[in-house]
């Protein structure tokens, strides 16, 4: 079976707990919430107080990074969300987009983000990690005389009765997927509904998976828009898909699956990208064409939408994170009544 998660804010964070319940009433698998400090409440709060009020939806982190956060303090963090939902807990984990942007830094390098990404997983097991790989170059550990230091991080108060919180790494390029490959209990792939970069995304976890470890799941991002009207949900999937080819004209691994009008799209993207309109309508959409976004979002009437989802999960994705438009407006009830009525009944 393909579960049908949803990347949503939950935002403010008083009306977090009654947005989840509402999502978990339509019949969501689950919700993945931005890390992203500047555009949005902090998650792991907002997220807390949808425990409260769901019994069975998924509570995840879609995406936060090695960088804003240490990963002591990250796997603490969704260690007390897996805790306080009954063992609900996701932790998305990628190199970092908006919130580092915000910061005026970029993603983290690949060295750092592997070693982040495996620190956290030790974490969330138990396990001690050497002082060396947490240290923090902006303290200064000497200048406190303390006795007896530890001599290694830890997280000692997880309740072992429950599973570790579920890591889910997420990557859009071969070496990242890698990562997700020897690291994650799940890989999200973020490369837009293209069914040919789509496949070659989960092959390339695939084909790096170590032999002593069971694949990973895998999870889908895309961009959702369910409507009679065609040509009005290919506009309000733009946001969604501007991001996504974003994203793409920064990858390095040669054989992605990119054609050379889609190279060329992806770049214009890139260069009139406004971080400040992260998410809406900006010079980014403008810079798409209708093709691009059909071919790149999941969008149509809901016979055409429910067909492409069903091609998805076909190619290995046992979850597929639905990005609705955030910027829809005073179309988003129609969006997300469509797709409650008309897609998620059908998506098995």
């Amino acid at each position: 079976m393909t579960q049908a998660w949803i990347q949503w804010g939950l935002h403010p964070a008083n009306e977090a707990a009654d947005q989840a319940a509402n999502l978990e009433a339509m019949g969501w698998h689950g919700v993945m919430v931005f890390d992203s400090q500047s555009l949005l409440s902090d998650p792991y709060v907002t997220l807390a107080l949808a425990s409260t009020k769901t019994s069975r939806l998924g509570l995840g982190i879609g995406v936060s990074n090695t960088v804003t956060r240490n990963p002591a303090v990250t796997a603490a963090a969704i260690a007390s969300l897996q805790a306080a939902s009954g063992g609900r807990a996701v932790l998305g984990i990628g190199r970092g987009n908006s919130s580092l942007a915000y910061l005026g830094a970029g993603p983290a390098r690949l060295s750092d983000f592997e070693r982040a990404v495996r620190d956290i997983r030790r974490y969330l097991a138990g396990e001690g990690v050497d002082l060396d790989s947490v240290g923090d170059d902006a303290s200064d550990p000497l200048s406190v005389t303390t006795g007896h230091r530890p001599d290694e991080s830890r997280l000692g108060w997880l309740d072992e009765r429950l599973p570790p919180a579920t890591l889910e790494v997420a990557g859009t390029g071969r070496r990242v997927l890698g990562i997700g490959a020897r690291l994650g209990d799940r890989v999200s792939v973020s490369v837009g509904a293209n069914l040919e970069r789509l496949a070659w995304a989960a092959e390339q976890v695939r084909s790096q998976v170590p032999p002593d470890r069971e694949p990973p799941g895998l999870s889908a991002y895309v961009s959702v828009v369910a409507l009679e009207d065609e040509e009005l949900a290919c506009y309000l999937a733009g946001p969604e898909v501007a991001m996504h080819a974003h994203i793409l004209a920064f990858q390095k691994s040669p054989d992605l699956p990119l054609s050379e009008q889609d190279g060329k799209t992806v770049r214009r993207v890139a260069e009139v990208y406004d971080m400040t309109r992260h998410g809406d309508f900006g010079p980014q959409t403008e810079a798409l064409d209708p093709a691009f976004i059909r071919d790149n979002a999941v969008v149509g009437r809901p016979d055409a939408v429910v067909g492409k989802l069903r091609a998805i999960a076909a190619l290995g994705y046992d979850r597929i994170v639905f990005m609705l438009p955030i910027r829809g407006g005073v179309h988003l009830p129609d969006v997300f009544s469509t797709v409650g009525e008309a897609v998620l009944p059908r998506m098995n």
